[in-house]
């Protein structure tokens, strides 16, 4: 009895924070380089894509970037619990 209480209180509180990590992720764009396409130089952009693939880098800018803030994040969180000095 007391372990099935627990187990619900547990499954709120863990929906109520993914209801609420929804709600924080639906006001952040799809990209954080779409502000490229919606540009005054998104003509002259795309000339100059013709022979330097500038949204490609963006894109792999992108991915690095999201790459390196998981490494830190979890080197901060291996350091909190004590997995790593």
């Amino acid at each position: 009895m007391f372990f099935k209480g627990l187990s619900a209180f547990l499954q709120l509180i863990l929906d109520a924070v993914a209801f609420v990590l929804n709600g924080l992720f639906a006001l952040l764009p799809k990209s954080p380089f779409s502000w490229v396409s919606a540009s005054p130089f998104a003509d002259l952009l795309s000339k100059i894509n013709y022979f330097i693939p500038v949204s490609d880098f963006l894109t792999l800018l992108e991915a690095w970037l999201l790459a390196i803030g998981v490494y830190y994040l979890y080197s901060v969180w291996a350091r909190w619990v004590k997995a790593i000095d």
